[in-house]
């Protein structure tokens, strides 16, 4: 696997840092996958799944967010999008990517692959650029309705009034990723809710650009971002016959209800907006990095089965998209 890094200039002046993933003896790739990585974590963390993805004849790519591993700045905020506008700057800086993908690998099919908050980044870019890839997959999400989210906004806000916008609460913190490990009631980590596989679980405690705390304003952002996805309105700008793929842990507490999964809430959700091929497929006693479970290799045979069935065989070169960001 030949593996190439790069930083590309995002609409603001902002360097991302960009991973490419690729088999250097295929001559033609089958599409290319490109990853939006979660929060408190970066891109190279998604290797592994690279490799399974290259050595099955895909092309990866997969950019570290802004406030995220090495698309920080000198002496830039860890956890921080942006001082104001951050939502729609994490956007455009996917659409920055895809820019370059395409340029990149003009013949290729592009699948946009998110997890947990670069699965809710990756709905949001395609209510604006849903023509500029040929399919979705969507892990460790979910749904959140505006009554919902009510509370965590007003939380949020008033911690930004209390510590500024800069400032990161342990009290958020709390209220989020602390409260997903109580679910599994005596834990051995604070880290255990992201996998059974405890390997997974201390790589991911050990590595330093995973685990902060992001600020009251990307916080801010974030859910600011989460109420716009739960608007069909806003859905219903997303291309109608977009495929999408919905997977996650069956105990994914992120989504889980005693009740209901959030993805299917979430995969409702689509399907009220009008998209016309939305797949969700629920792993058993799974928790939410559904990709570093116990059962990763029945997981990846899952989404490449999916993958020849939903994407398209490369085509001639497409045109360069002239929307901006």
């Amino acid at each position: 696997m030949l593996a190439e890094k790069h930083f590309l200039t995002s609409i603001d002046g902002h360097k991302i840092f960009v991973r490419k993933w690729s088999n250097p003896e295929q001559a033609t790739a089958k599409a290319v996958i490109h990853i939006n990585h979660g929060m408190a974590e970066h891109g190279r963390r998604y290797e592994p799944i690279a490799e399974q993805l290259t050595a099955a004849g895909y092309t990866v790519y997969a950019h570290d967010h802004r406030g995220h591993g090495h698309s920080i700045p000198q002496g830039g905020l860890v956890g921080h999008y942006a001082d104001t506008n951050g939502w729609n700057l994490v956007q455009s800086d996917v659409y920055r990517v895809n820019q370059f993908i395409r340029e990149s690998e003009p013949r290729l099919p592009v699948v946009l692959l998110g997890h947990s908050m670069g699965s809710f980044i990756a709905q949001a870019y395609c209510i604006k650029h849903g023509d500029t890839v040929d399919a979705v997959i969507l892990s460790g999400s979910g749904f959140s309705s505006p009554g919902a989210l009510r509370a965590p906004r007003m939380l949020v806000k008033l911690e930004k009034l209390r510590s500024g916008p800069k400032g990161r609460s342990a009290l958020i913190d709390y209220q989020t990723f602390g409260t997903f490990n109580k679910k599994f009631g005596q834990t051995r980590t604070e880290a255990d809710w992201l996998t059974r596989d405890q390997n997974e679980v201390d790589k991911y405690i050990a590595d330093p650009l995973c685990g902060f705390l992001c600020t009251n304003q990307m916080w801010q952002d974030f859910l600011g971002g989460l109420d716009s996805l739960s608007r069909l309105r806003n859905l219903q700008n997303i291309p109608n016959e977009l495929p999408f793929y919905l997977l996650s842990g069956e105990r994914d507490p992120l989504s889980y209800h005693a009740s209901h999964h959030g993805i299917h809430k979430l995969a409702n959700h689509l399907r009220s907006a009008g998209q016309n091929d939305v797949s969700v497929k629920l792993y058993e006693d799974g928790r939410h990095e559904i990709f570093n479970e116990l059962n990763r290799g029945e997981v990846i045979d899952d989404l490449l089965q999916w993958l020849d069935t939903r994407v398209p065989e490369p085509v001639a070169p497409r045109n360069k998209a002239t929307a901006s960001a």
